[in-house]
């Protein structure tokens, strides 16, 4: 794993003025760059002991109708992510038009960091007003994709020409416990395998989808309905990790947490709790 030490000296260094830290309950979070918007404000304001102390290596910005979003990763000492997501402004996720033609409504790449560790290399956020099959996903919702390659590589995926050439599935060992067989195909997206609790009568409000191109694990997708994030509540997506990802050794999130950000009205949706799979 490559280490990010040396960098978050030399930035340190570079932005002395913009020096803060925030603190939350086990750790500190060092800012050595522009502050990404409520980055590093945990929810639970309990003062416990810190224990680490995390550097904030900022991303891409983007604009995503009336709002906007940005990028970023937190590092340890060691320069190993332990943190990347992506802060909203609550107006970006309000303010969807309706009706609205299924499209990338926003492209955002995360950090260098988070790319050389991690699967998630960038987002591809689209607003789905009137939902979308199969059963219950049909509230007006947001699909979150975050995907693993550059965006040539994921705009190449071709569901067509994968029929043409037989449905390439992931082995079992690609699926964790608790998801189906993948079954929808999107082009510049991959094959969609839906939670097993979702389709067998539960009722949905944010989920975690697994896609899949080439038989490997492509995106990790928080789908979170309108009126979950109109709620202006912190909540938490659990992430079923799989024996293995295909691919070259990586970091995988197990857990996403959207922090309500009550004095600045956004959301920091945080991707944290990193296992190494292969």
């Amino acid at each position: 794993m490559k280490n990010f030490a040396a960098l978050a000296l030399a930035s340190a260094v570079v932005a002395t003025s913009a020096f803060a830290a925030l603190t939350s309950a086990c750790t500190t979070t060092r800012i050595v760059e522009e502050p990404a918007p409520g980055a590093g404000d945990g929810a639970d304001a309990g003062g416990g002991e810190v224990e680490e102390e995390l550097t904030l290596v900022n991303g891409k910005s983007g604009e995503l109708f009336d709002g906007t979003a940005k990028s970023f990763a937190k590092v340890n000492a060691e320069g190993t992510v332990v943190t990347v997501g992506v802060v909203f402004s609550l107006s970006a996720l309000t303010s969807g038009p309706k009706p609205h033609p299924f499209q990338d409504d926003l492209v955002l790449d995360m950090p260098a960091v988070a790319k050389e560790q991690t699967i998630l290399h960038h987002l591809r956020a689209n607003w789905l007003p009137g939902g979308h099959g199969p059963t219950p996903y049909a509230d007006p919702h947001f699909d979150f994709h975050f995907l693993r390659g550059t965006r040539a590589e994921i705009d190449d995926i071709d569901c067509a020409a994968d029929l043409r050439n037989g449905k390439t599935m992931p082995e079992a060992d690609k699926i964790p416990k608790g998801y189906g067989q993948p079954e929808l195909c999107v082009n510049a997206m991959g094959y969609h395998s839906w939670p097993k609790a979702d389709t067998s009568g539960g009722k949905f409000t944010a989920s975690l989808i697994m896609g899949y191109w080439e038989g490997n694990v492509v995106f990790l997708e928080p789908m979170i309905t309108l009126k979950t994030l109109e709620k202006k509540a912190t909540f938490e997506i659990p992430i079923a990790k799989p024996a293995s990802a295909g691919g070259a050794t990586t970091l995988y999130p197990t857990r996403m947490v959207a922090n309500w950000l009550e004095e600045s009205e956004e959301y920091s949706f945080e991707f944290d709790s990193f296992e190494t799979i292969d």
